[in-house]
């Protein structure tokens, strides 16, 4: 802390830049680099923003800013100036009191001296008329006029003294104010510096730039025009207020009707076409295909070929080989055909409806009566005859128990379903 505190640089206010509210500020300081870097520079208001400090290197090549930062430190003050005050504050009450009370008996003695006039004796009823004494009358008036004039001089200074005296003791209350209420409850003064951190040694001044609130200025024309004349003269003034906390006599002061806080991107322009109104072209609704796309089936391209599939067995029900379309071959012995591949016996399978790519029946075969229903009974096959259609005259025992029963008979009841074919494990 003793070496930190050590390198400290004193900073003085260059130039003012006062925006429509706000101001840019600018500070120089110089002083020799330590080697560790890091100098504090002193100085710095109270009310700047911390997030617009910026620093650099004005006049050292070699030399360049790594970071800055804004740091608060807090020292107690001594307990001599408030007490100076309130014995000052004190003192000039009872001054005030003093003159006061002084004022109060000269216009006493003047309301006494004022009072004074000639009193005649009581004349009783056997006593003659006496002659009035003038002169004694005359002397009174005078030495009354006489001493009311001094006294009234004496009371035109005690007044101006007690006038004095108040303006005094007006004045050290309002300090005596201001500093209980600047001053923390702790006595503690607070200090705002720049911690700034160098790359490099030498000599080398550092330019300090932050933004401060509390500062506006307002401006002011005055034209001057002389009656017959073809010109006049335009003057420009500007009246600057400011509690920022600095003191800006001597400093150069630039003036700029720009808001600080407002950000000055550039703004993107559009085109104005002048002529007559086009309609805005259609968008196509083409879109380039996304990357990666031809990548989508390499995996099922890279599996190769389909494996070719094996047809299964016929299917047998009631000694009559069914074929995979659904329709009946030549008659073959019951037995219990198998799998091609597998050892397990076969049992009876729906058959495929016609219309599922099965092929037509050739003349002379079996034709089925009806197809598959799904409720566990196939139709018995029937010889067809050449040249005519098949016979649909008779139903299967299937249809039969699902087609409503007619008036007054009763519908048989539905066949068992077959067993479920038994696949290998």
């Amino acid at each position: 802390m003793a070496a930190e505190t050590a390198h400290r640089w004193a900073s003085a206010l260059d130039s003012v830049v006062v925006y429509a509210q706000g101001a840019i500020c600018r500070r120089l300081a110089r002083g020799s680099v330590p080697p560790g870097g890091c100098v504090r520079v002193t100085g710095l208001p109270r009310s700047l923003d911390p997030g617009s400090l910026r620093a650099r290197v004005t006049d050292a090549p070699g030399v360049r800013v790594v970071e800055a930062r804004v740091e608060v430190e807090a020292e107690p003050l001594g307990a001599a100036v408030p007490d100076a005050l309130q014995r000052e504050v004190e003192r000039l009450r009872e001054e005030y009191a003093a003159a006061r009370e002084r004022l109060d008996r000269q216009l006493i003695l003047i309301g006494e001296v004022g009072s004074l006039h000639p009193v005649p004796p009581i004349r009783r009823r056997d006593d003659p008329h006496r002659r009035t004494p003038v002169d004694a009358w005359l002397e009174l008036a005078e030495f009354v006029d006489e001493r009311l004039t001094g006294l009234h001089t004496r009371l035109a200074e005690l007044e101006e003294a007690q006038v004095q005296a108040e303006h005094a003791l007006r004045v050290a209350a309002d300090r005596l104010a201001r500093a209980s209420t600047d001053a923390p409850p702790a006595h503690v003064e607070t200090t705002v510096s720049a911690v700034v951190t160098f790359d490099g040694t030498g000599e080398a001044e550092v330019e300090l730039e932050y933004a401060v609130p509390g500062a506006v200025w307002v401006p002011a024309y005055r034209l001057t025009h002389r009656q017959g004349d073809s010109s006049g003269r335009l003057v420009l003034r500007a009246s600057i207020a400011q509690r920022t906390g600095e003191d800006w006599t001597g400093v150069r002061i630039a003036l700029a009707t720009a808001d600080l806080r407002r950000r000055t991107d550039l703004p993107r322009l559009r085109s104005l076409r002048i002529g007559r109104r086009q309609s805005s072209p259609t968008p196509s609704g083409w879109r380039e295909p996304p990357t990666g796309l031809a990548d989508l089936f390499a995996g099922y391209d890279g599996a190769g070929p389909r494996p070719a599939t094996t047809s299964a067995s016929p299917t047998v029900r009631g000694g009559t080989a069914v074929a995979a379309g659904g329709f009946a071959s030549a008659p073959v012995p019951p037995s219990q055909p198998t799998l091609q591949g597998y050892g397990q016996p076969l049992t009876a399978a729906p058959p495929s409806p016609q219309g599922y790519g099965a092929p037509p029946p050739a003349p002379g075969s079996a034709y089925p009566e009806v197809f598959d229903t799904g409720l566990g009974d196939f139709a018995q096959p029937v010889p067809s005859r050449p040249g005519n259609r098949p016979r649909t005259g008779g139903r299967s025992p299937a249809l039969a128990a699902m087609a409503p029963a007619a008036s007054g008979q009763a519908a048989p009841p539905p066949p068992a379903a077959p067993a479920a074919p038994a696949w290998p494990a």
